[in-house]
């Protein structure tokens, strides 16, 4: 008899916190507010900062390297192709001005 009084009471109980939870619940129908749209967008901003994973000082300082390397090649590469087209160029005109 004790293990039904028990359930029984047991069983209010879960009606009395059941009906509470239903009145704390937010209207489904209502917008959230200007400022609790900015808490959010900060919230989400947190946790995505969170997931980052930042590269090791070698690792960066090999990248740096590497790209400097690139940069200078590629700058040579261009001032010859530069130079070369540009006496190309200046060699035609040259040409055509004896001609004509």
């Amino acid at each position: 008899m004790a293990a039904k009084e028990n359930t029984v009471v047991n069983s209010m109980q879960d009606t009395k916190t059941s009906s509470k939870k239903v009145e704390k619940k937010k209207n489904p129908n209502k917008k959230p507010g200007f400022f609790a749209k900015i808490g959010d967008f900060f919230k989400g901003l947190k946790s995505e900062f969170k997931k980052i994973t930042w590269a090791s000082k070698e690792s960066t300082g090999r990248n740096f390297l590497l790209v400097m390397v690139i940069v200078v090649v590629a700058a040579v590469v261009i001032g010859l192709l530069d130079w070369g087209l540009g006496g190309l160029l200046n060699a035609i005109f040259v040409g055509l001005n004896k001609l004509f």
